[in-house]
């Protein structure tokens, strides 16, 4: 069975379908150079989550939040430090609108708006997922902050899903010395250390380097994990009109006892097993390690109000994971039990180059935005499986011990079939675009893009041929009415293009998806600035959308999973978001979203994504009590019921408190699922009686020097 085949996850093309000029194209008033940490904040900043962010994205048009077209979101330091989010998907699961797809220990997908999130970036530039999902976890001490932004990424690229763009935003060196230490311990034996010093150097250049080591074990069974992370940042001018930026880091994830698809919950028979929440289908030999590593280089040339950009990024992702498959339902009466289980070895080298110029220019009375640019992606895959040696039930088979016995999930480590090419793949984007921001009079804005983009793949995937050659053009158009200095309305409009390559049951690739995006909605600043509110209402249709049909064996590779592509994808709903202080001290962010999510016969589609979500954080700051701060944030999502398994409604309350012991030396502790909820991380695959339990209570302390 190949790693990544399933019904649910996206494959090739899609590592490569983000790009250029960041859809986060978000900034907040009132900061001129608001890099550090916890930089300082007055009554004429727009705070999101209690601290400002820079006044520009680091690519594309400077916009405010009022400006922007869509729904932003913004999860900053103070907030990814009061509750400890130090990997992507806790601080992805606090994100309005954004659901997290654990479908495994090792492995995650995420949505939005009912689709699957494609358009990840790194400083504006797209770096995607592999087959759109998370292989181990990201580390966030990488970032300074992340900016998301929901609905189609049509101001930018036009491609992708109408679901959310998530831009990563790297830590950069500061004007000023900085030095952050700190260290965890928490439940399941963890440990954290970190470390963060930046320096300037001479007038006009600085230095920045960070580390972080990362160890526990877990409320799963002989599931643990080490995670390290290193990382080195330079920056300067070379002359006063020019730039130079230049980075590397990495990080290596090495987890045991990796889980793949998790626990199938019934017998042969449809009786339900009740496992215990700390189960483990993967024996103690199961592994994932996963490791990538990154250098970039940055030139920016000012000349005036405009600024030209040349960005140039090498990634290379590595993996070798030895992981088992329960391939099938336990037969309750004998106990019989098979699993599927193989070694892998992969290697993605990608180059990514990015050249654009941004800036402003008179007209009509009115000063305006512009951006454009041109960008190139290729990626080249290799990925090698060995199978397991035929014992005498079929190529990568195992028996595991009697399922009805204390051992059930520890069958003995098997031989392994040489390694053998399984993937061979190379992917290439070229892509053409220009946005801008029109100002028709002091209150009427518009904003407004266009997309080109060819993208070409060529070689073979699991007995499967690879030839894709798909381009399009894609327009961008959002309109923006002040109707008070405090309140703005808006509506966009963008078309879809997604090339996909999921196979019928001939082995023909599907056609690309198309489709159009819309929303409306109205976005007020109060408080004098101080607070945030934005109500959307959406509406996606796509064709075309690949929809998993079935399975074939491959004698070779194992099963060939194949689609067919649903005629018309429909998701229509309203989202209602709040962010920043409502005194000086208070600081609240959060919203609700609700959908419908209908297929081409007008019934569910895709019923393991929960239909409402509603997620609050709420912090209160007594800065004479030694910077006391205490706060609580609740995630609840509406029941799922997919075919074989339910999900009741249920609510995650989390709490965290922190004080300075003296001055620079911070004590924080978070509590996690505080009423100890029993739920499933994900229900992905539901509809094949297939689920995890997600982690009980559990608590985590750190203590951190800062100056």
């Amino acid at each position: 069975m190949k790693i990544g085949a399933s019904a649910f996850e996206g494959r090739a093309l899609r590592r490569l379908l983000t790009g250029a000029a960041g859809a986060a194209l978000i900034a907040m008033p009132g900061v001129a150079q608001a890099q550090s940490e916890e930089p300082e904040t007055d009554e004429e900043t727009i705070v999101v989550t209690g601290v400002t962010a820079p006044t520009t994205t680091s690519t594309g048009l400077a916009l405010t939040f009022m400006e922007t077209p869509q729904s932003v979101t913004v999860i900053d330091q103070k907030r990814i430090q009061d509750y400890a989010l130090t990997g992507m998907k806790d601080l992805l699961d606090q994100v309005v609108g954004i659901n997290v797809e654990d479908l495994e220990t090792d492995r995650t997908s995420y949505n939005a708006r009912g689709f699957d999130v494609t358009n990840f970036q790194i400083d504006g530039i797209g770096l995607p997922l592999i087959g759109n999902l998370t292989y181990g976890e990201t580390d966030s001490f990488v970032f300074d902050r992340i900016d998301i932004v929901r609905g189609a990424n049509g101001l930018t690229t036009g491609i992708g899903n109408p679901s959310a763009t998530v831009n990563q935003i790297r830590k950069r060196p500061l004007a000023d010395v900085h030095v952050n230490i700190a260290g965890y311990l928490g439940s399941w034996n963890r440990k954290r250390i970190e470390a963060d010093v930046s320096t300037p150097i001479g007038d006009n250049w600085g230095v920045r380097a960070y580390m972080a080591h990362d160890q526990s074990n877990s409320y799963l069974e002989k599931y643990s994990y080490n995670r390290d992370v290193i990382g080195l940042v330079v920056s300067g001018k070379v002359t006063p009109e020019l730039t130079f930026t230049a980075g590397y880091n990495r990080q290596h994830h090495d987890p045991r006892a990796a889980s793949w698809i998790g626990l199938w919950l019934y017998y042969t028979d449809g009786t339900p097993i009740n496992f215990r929440r700390s189960e483990n289908s993967s024996p103690a030999w199961a592994k994932w390690p996963t490791s990538e590593d990154q250098v970039y280089g940055e030139l920016a040339y000012a000349v005036g109000d405009w600024t030209i950009k040349g960005i140039l990024t090498y990634r290379n992702y590595q993996d070798a994971p030895r992981i088992l498959n329960p391939s099938g339902y336990p037969v309750r009466a004998t106990g019989f039990y098979l699993g599927d289980t193989s070694e892998f070895e992969t290697n993605n080298n990608r180059i990514m180059a990015d050249l654009y110029a941004s800036g402003t220019f008179d007209a009509f009375g009115q000063e305006h935005k512009l951006t454009a640019g041109v960008s190139y992606a290729h990626s080249d895959q290799k990925q090698y499986q060995g199978r397991a040696v035929d014992t005498g039930y079929g190529l990568g088979a195992v028996l595991l011990p009697n399922f009805n016995g204390p051992n059930r999930f520890n069958p003995a480590l098997p031989t392994y079939n040489p390694k053998m090419l399984a993937q061979d793949q190379i992917d290439e984007l070229i892509r053409g675009y220009v946005a801008s921001q029109i100002n028709f009079t002091d209150d009427l804005h518009l904003v407004a893009g266009a997309s080109w983009a060819k993208v070409k793949s060529m070689g073979t995937s699991y007995g499967q041929v690879i030839a894709t050659d798909e381009s399009q053009f894609n327009p961008y158009g959002g309109l923006l009415f002040d109707i008070t200095d405090n309140l703005t309305a808006y509506a966009s409009y963008t078309t879809i293009f997604m090339p996909q390559t999921e196979n019928d049951v001939n082995r023909q690739p599907l056609k690309p998806i198309k489709g159009t995006n819309m929303e409306a909605g109205l976005k007020a600043n109060l408080f004098n600035k101080r607070f945030y509110a934005t109500a959307t209402v959406f509406r996606t249709e796509q064709k075309g959308l690949a929809r998993f049909v079935g399975q074939v064996f491959d004698p070779v590779f194992g099963n060939f999973f194949y689609y067919e592509a649903v005629n018309k994808t429909k998701a229509e709903g309203f989202e209602f978001e709040v962010a920043g202080r409502v005194t000086p001290n208070w600081e609240v962010s959060g919203g609700f979203t609700t959908m419908r999510l209908r297929d081409q016969d007008d019934v569910d589609a895709r019923k393991f994504i929960p239909r409402q979500t509603f997620k609050f954080a709420t912090t209160y700051n007594v800065p004479e009590l030694n910077k006391l701060s205490f706060g609580a944030q609740v995630r609840w999502q509406s029941d799922i019921d997919t075919s074989l398994t339910d999900q009741p409604a249920y609510a995650i309350v989390d709490l965290q408190a922190g004080i300075d012991i003296v001055e620079n030396v911070r004590a924080t502790v978070v509590v996690r699922n505080l009423t100890d909820k029993l739920y499933f991380t994900s229900l992905v695959y539901g509809d094949y009686g297939i689920g995890q339990y997600a982690a009980p209570r559990s608590f985590q302390a750190s203590v951190s020097y800062r100056f």
